[in-house]
């Protein structure tokens, strides 16, 4: 009899633990494989970082982005080239316009040279009696309108040249041309002309104008000459 009982406890914990086991597999998710799998909500799946992969709409966003950054980076960089060319065409333009500018200041100077080579020039020359330093009233109307010129050109030095005949000596002659031109220059400078831009030098008889010894010859060559200079 006890026997019995003892085989049937055993038959009957063999039965609770059956039951027990069935149930706690039947408790276990099942999990889909390859496409016949489940999915979770919302349509993402997890890669095997954990991390939900991104929708479609949040590829077609992200595209977008990229796209409009590129093309903020091709409109910049097409500023930046024509900001350039822009930059060199006008530093041609300038480099030109001063080429063009010192081309026509030489030439200018150069006339100029030509003119005052020959005797010639904007202020022409005045003239002086034998032995004579003092202006005449010829002399006098003539520099009134030297000063009109020099004023409405304030760019512009003045050197005043006196010049006598081959008359006396040497050195009284160079005396007499420096009183010649330092008289011009005072009457000069009594008409408004600033001093600073005038400076006096004397050649006496050496620059005639006409060496032929004749008393119209001597009349050219006492004189005093202006040339004038653009101021550097």
């Amino acid at each position: 009899m006890m026997k019995t009982w003892w085989v049937l406890g055993i038959l009957i914990c063999v039965l609770f633990l059956t039951l027990v086991f069935t149930a706690g597999c039947a408790k276990k998710p099942t999990l889909g494989e390859g496409a016949g799998g489940a999915q979770p909500p919302g349509g993402k799946l997890e890669g095997a970082t954990g991390m939900a992969a991104p929708t479609s709409e949040e590829l077609a966003a992200m595209n977008k982005a990229r796209a409009l950054k590129e093309q903020t980076l091709r409109e910049q960089a097409e500023r930046e080239r024509l900001a350039k060319e822009r930059a060199e065409k006008e530093r041609l333009e300038r480099a030109k316009a001063e080429r063009e500018r010192l081309e026509k200041q030489r030439a200018a100077a150069e006339a100029e040279g030509t003119v005052q080579a020959r005797g010639e020039g904007p202020l022409v020359d005045i003239y002086f009696e034998f032995d004579q330093f003092t202006l005449n009233s010829e002399a006098r109307e003539l520099l009134r309108k030297h000063a009109a010129w020099l004023s409405a050109h304030p760019g512009h030095d003045l050197t005043i040249e006196g010049h006598c005949d081959d008359r006396g000596t040497t050195e009284y002659n160079l005396a007499l041309g420096e009183r010649r031109a330092a008289e011009t220059l005072k009457f000069l400078a009594a008409l408004g002309i600033d001093t600073a831009r005038m400076k006096t030098i004397s050649y006496g008889e050496e620059m005639p104008l006409d060496a032929s010894g004749t008393e119209a010859a001597w009349a050219k060559n006492r004189r005093v000459h202006f040339v004038v200079n653009p101021k550097k």
